[in-house]
């Protein structure tokens, strides 16, 4: 995986642990997909940098800690990573969130929840 592709996936999994989300090189015009979207889940976009920052800053009080599990490169500048993230109800969140970078920026990100355990878990 090229460095600036994984330097934007690791920005945006510090910025989940850090609870700042400021810290992820969004695009002006970037695109948020995710089912956690309080306006339609995934079939409503959130655009633009200052929406993702306020979806995130609504959400993000409810993680109390994140393991980041690996990294994925896909063609086309995409690029994934995996984590678990324990939130502050006792619960686990098993994620495979994705991304696409043009120039070292997120313009398209895909947030995929993953309900069941991980396999080394099963």
């Amino acid at each position: 995986m090229d460095d600036a592709r994984k330097l934007s996936v690791k920005a945006y999994f510090d910025g989940i642990a850090a609870k700042d989300m400021s810290r992820v090189p969004w695009a002006k015009d970037a695109t948020l997909r995710t089912p956690l979207n309080p306006a339609g889940g995934e079939a409503a976009l959130i655009r633009g940098r200052e929406a993702i920052l306020e979806f995130f800053n609504g959400i993000l009080p409810a993680v109390r800690s994140l393991r980041f599990v690996r990294y994925y490169t896909g063609d086309g500048g995409w690029v994934a990573g995996q984590a678990e993230f324990s939130l502050a109800n006792g619960k686990t969140l098993y994620a495979l969130d994705a991304f696409h970078v043009e120039k070292a920026r997120s313009s398209s990100s895909r947030i995929i929840t993953i309900r069941a355990p991980p396999l080394d878990r099963c």
